[in-house]
């Protein structure tokens, strides 16, 4: 850490103290002074930092936002996720897991997304039914809302689970965005190793 702030204030300071200097200018043979108080000086120190990250030669800050298995999950985020899952797969199950974190105006949605989804009028191949959710599966799985809220750790074990299942990227995909480098990390070794290579590498998932 110590030297990651030595690498950082060598590219702060050299801008930062081309501020200062500047802030006295010379305007038609005279001096103009430009006061400089703590507060545009600390602005200036900000954008230095940017700078500084943003160069391509230049020390490298990844976000954190991501990373924190801990970080809670929103009930947008839910619908987002449960509705581009209901798209992909048939397993209620799967999607189910969403339901009792999601809006209101989420879960009305899953039942008309599902009749327009890619697997829609499939046949069960052990009952000879059409797949379909219903209405009653979806007010059950509402009932079911947990005390705690969902965490990036909650849907970095539900997508490992449906990566070890089938192995689909595409199943997954939806919930890369919420999951922690850690999540990713371990999805990417499941497919990779289901699909014998490395194919595929967590960091280009990274936020």
């Amino acid at each position: 850490m110590n030297h990651m702030k030595k690498m950082v204030w060598k590219k702060v300071l050299p801008v930062t103290l081309s501020f200062a200097i500047t802030a006295t200018g010379i305007a038609g043979g005279g001096a103009v002074r430009i006061p400089v108080n703590a507060h545009t000086l600390q602005s200036a120190i900000g954008q230095s930092v940017q700078l500084a990250a943003s160069g391509s030669n230049s020390l490298q800050i990844r976000s954190k936002n991501g990373n924190s298995e801990n970080d809670a999950i929103t009930s947008a985020q839910a619908d987002e996720m449960a509705l581009a899952l209901t798209n992909k797969i048939w397993v209620w199950d799967w999607v189910s897991f969403f339901v009792p974190y999601m809006s209101k105006d989420g879960v009305e949605k899953i039942i008309p997304a599902s009749k327009k989804s890619e697997w829609a009028g499939s046949v069960d191949y052990t009952t000879g039914k059409k797949i379909k959710f219903t209405k009653k599966q979806v007010k059950a799985a509402r009932k079911s809302e947990p005390e705690e809220g969902l965490t990036r750790k909650d849907i970095d074990r539900h997508a490992l689970m449906i990566m070890q299942s089938n192995g689909d990227w595409d199943c997954i995909s939806c919930m890369l965005p919420y999951m922690s480098r850690k999540g990713i990390r371990k999805v990417v070794r499941c497919y990779n190793g289901k699909h014998g290579g490395k194919e595929k590498r967590a960091e280009d998932y990274y936020n």
